[in-house]
């Protein structure tokens, strides 16, 4: 399922899995005059080029540019490489997981399908393309190869899953939460006008809405100490805090989870010596 709106000054293609006719979870691409940044999940490949294909005189797409190598992301990069022959951009961390293919968990590959493996281009520091002037940032946590767009002269920061929602309680367990909370810190810094977010759509407030975030991991993370240093267990702090696990945490056999979050913020930034981290993570149960 595809659906197009024109927030501002983008376009946004929000692409959405469904199952039985049903929508299950949805993720956008947004184009900006004639670059394309992400292109959504392998199950949506099609529609996008359709849509593409149909509106090329009106939205052409000469550039692809890849905020990092997930699959709703870049899932759908092969085939309009493919079928529409242009460069797709990734930063240097996901061009070989692209070209040899990532090792996709079943729940994710139920969600989003199994991508494709293709060959893309290098994305450096900078990024011109027509009216924009991008800074590529750098913004691991989420995943170790990240990378947010910032347009300085428009104030414009595309951020991909760096931001997703003011008060994410998932964590799947690969990630790091605190280099995710650096990684926001570093941008904000910046003072972006808006947020283009791959999941929360187009975030006027975006400086706002980025301080709101890191605000509520810090203070959440300080309530789970504070309930750890009373002896509660991982599974009541979590029920305590953020109440019981979704359907996604038995779906994915735990792998996206709140017990994951609680546990990394338990945990502390990695300025503590690694050994005492991973031993304060397995005893924290």
């Amino acid at each position: 399922m595809l659906r197009v709106t024109h927030p501002g000054p983008v376009t946004r293609l929000r692409l959405t899995r469904t199952w039985l006719g049903r929508p299950v979870h949805h993720v956008s691409a947004y184009l900006l005059g004639d670059l394309l940044i992400d292109t959504g999940p392998p199950t949506t490949d099609r529609v996008l080029l359709t849509w593409l294909q149909e509106s090329a005189t009106t939205h052409p797409v000469s550039r692809v540019v890849l905020t990092h190598h997930h699959e709703d992301h870049a899932g759908g990069a092969a085939l309009l490489q493919q079928e529409l022959d242009v460069p797709i951009l990734a930063p240097a961390g996901a061009l070989p997981i692209l070209l040899e293919g990532a090792r996709v968990p079943f729940y994710r590959r139920a969600v989003w399908g199994r991508p494709r493996r293709f060959r893309a281009e290098l994305l450096g520091d900078a990024l011109e393309h027509g009216p924009y002037r991008f800074r590529v940032i750098p913004t691991p946590g989420h995943a170790f190869d990240h990378v947010c767009l910032w347009e300085e002269h428009r104030g414009w920061l595309v951020s991909g899953d760096l931001f997703v929602h003011e008060r994410v309680k998932y964590l799947r367990r690969i990630e790091d939460v605190w280099t995710h909370l650096d990684s926001l810190r570093r941008v904000l810094v910046l003072e972006p006008k808006l947020l283009i977010c791959a999941h929360a759509g187009v975030v006027e407030d975006a400086t706002g809405a980025l301080r709101r975030k890191i605000r509520w991991w810090e203070d959440l993370a300080g309530s789970v100490r504070e309930l750890r240093d009373r002896g509660l267990s991982l599974r009541a702090i979590t029920r305590r805090l953020l109440g019981r696990e979704g359907f996604l945490f038995a779906f994915s056999l735990g792998d996206f989870s709140k017990k994951n979050l609680v546990r990394a913020l338990a945990v502390g930034p990695r300025s503590v010596p690694r050994e005492r981290a991973r031993a304060s993570f397995d005893t924290f149960q």
